[in-house]
């Protein structure tokens, strides 16, 4: 007894451990995705010329690790179901060394995706070096998720629905309850760090319920527009890797060259989006161009995020409605279109109104992010039964949830205990 309550006690520690480290890194790199590289120059380059030198970077890199390139959130999932948690430190350094590039280069891609696979090669290797057994190093990287979460939005609840819900696919309270711990912890650390790299300055709002078929509407149009993008990603097909990194770079310089400021992510802050004084006709071209290339970006596999990518799109539809309907209130429909897109996409509707509700703290979003984020979920899942992105992805990396070892045995044990019953 006293061994066995020694053993959990060290896990206990090394999960806490896990936490830290894994904010760590995780607020380290998005502080440096953030960085503006031609701050560096002494002469600026011009927009168009970034996309295409990230390009040679990265097909350079894939060469150096040609073992390693196996990054991103769907590897994460794979490593939970099919490789008992096992990752290597040679992933983390090009997952590390290309997400940079890739934001710095004006790619439509976040840095989630990537911090969320750098923590957890971090918590897997430390559960490793600890001596956990392999359910717990395999329950390691979803705590390595939930902790990325949690660092970058200081938002501790969103991260552990999250590893739930995108990770793990099976509810387990004592796993749930690790992973809060993680969560939680991560979330100190950001608190320390300055808080969520949302910062998302919504003033007070009041809401009526003659407002909400305004949000149901634009749950829906999400719920359409996030199978669009999905089924876009799908029919593209496979190309020859240099090649697929060409066409996705020239496509994004030449967005550069049309307008300079549809490179990246940065100039559509949620902040920016509530402030956002453009005509109609030009939201509907932001809109176009950010779905083209952050299609773009994913269908041809670039290693980048693609959770902050889906808050952009859902926030410009938010802001069109808005500018439709009359004295809808825009502020409200922008953040709660955020939460909806990515709820749609990622098939994750409890985790996206988590993640909306903590970044804004109000009790009057409440109701109408859970109508938005279940209708967007609802439509794309069972009007256009589409599969979610992360389901795709792995699909197009020939990987197949159905046959995970994890799933199939809490599929047997649930039929044998009701079987007993």
């Amino acid at each position: 007894m006293a061994n066995n309550f020694a053993f959990r006690s060290r896990s206990f520690f090394v999960y806490l451990f896990i936490g830290l480290f894994s904010s760590g890194i995780a607020l380290l790199f998005s502080d440096l995705a953030h960085l503006n590289p031609n701050l560096l120059l002494n002469q600026p380059l011009p927009p168009y010329s970034l996309p295409l030198l990230a390009a040679l970077s990265i097909l350079f890199l894939e060469r150096l690790f040609a073992n390693y390139k196996q990054v991103g959130l769907i590897f994460v999932v794979k490593a939970y179901h099919f490789d008992e948690g096992q990752l290597h430190w040679g992933n983390l350094a090009y997952q590390f060394a290309v997400g940079l590039i890739l934001t710095w280069g004006g790619f439509a891609v976040g840095v989630v995706g990537p911090a969320c696979y750098l923590t957890a090669v971090v918590a897997s290797n430390l559960s490793h070096a600890a001596r956990l057994t392999q359910g717990q190093i395999r329950l390691s990287v979803a705590c390595g998720t939930a902790a990325a979460v949690a660092a970058l939005f200081n938002a501790p609840l969103a991260g552990t629905v999250i590893a739930y819900e995108l990770v793990m696919r099976r509810f387990n309270w004592r796993s749930i309850a690790t992973i809060a711990i993680c969560a939680y912890t991560a979330s100190v650390v950001s608190d320390l760090h300055g808080g969520s790299m949302l910062s998302i300055d919504l003033p007070d709002q009041s809401f009526t319920w003659t407002g909400l078929p305004q949000f149901a509407l634009l749950g829906m149009l999400c719920g359409l527009f996030a199978t669009l993008l999905v089924r876009a990603i799908r029919s593209i097909p496979t190309l020859k890797r240099s090649y697929a990194v060409a066409i996705a770079a020239g496509i994004t310089a030449l967005a550069g060259v049309i307008n300079p400021h549809w490179l990246g992510l940065e100039p559509i802050t949620p902040n920016g989006l509530l402030s956002w004084e453009l005509a109609l006709t030009e939201q509907h071209l932001w809109l176009l161009a950010r779905i083209v290339l952050t299609t773009v970006a994913l269908a041809f596999a670039l290693p980048g995020g693609s959770l902050g990518p889906m808050l952009v799109i859902g926030g410009i539809l938010g802001s069109i409605i808005g500018n439709v309907i009359p004295n809808a209130p825009n502020s409200m429909l922008v953040i709660v279109g955020m939460g909806a897109m990515f709820g749609a996409v990622f098939r994750t509707p409890w985790a996206a109104f988590l993640l909306i509700t903590e970044q804004t703290l109000q009790v009057e979003i409440v109701l109408p992010a859970i109508v938005a984020c279940l209708c967007a979920s609802a439509v794309a899942k069972y009007l256009f039964r589409s599969p979610s992105l992360i389901e795709q992805q792995l699909l197009n990396a020939q990987i197949r949830l159905i046959n995970s070892p994890v799933l199939v045995k809490e599929e047997n044990k649930t039929l044998n205990n009701e079987q007993l019953q």
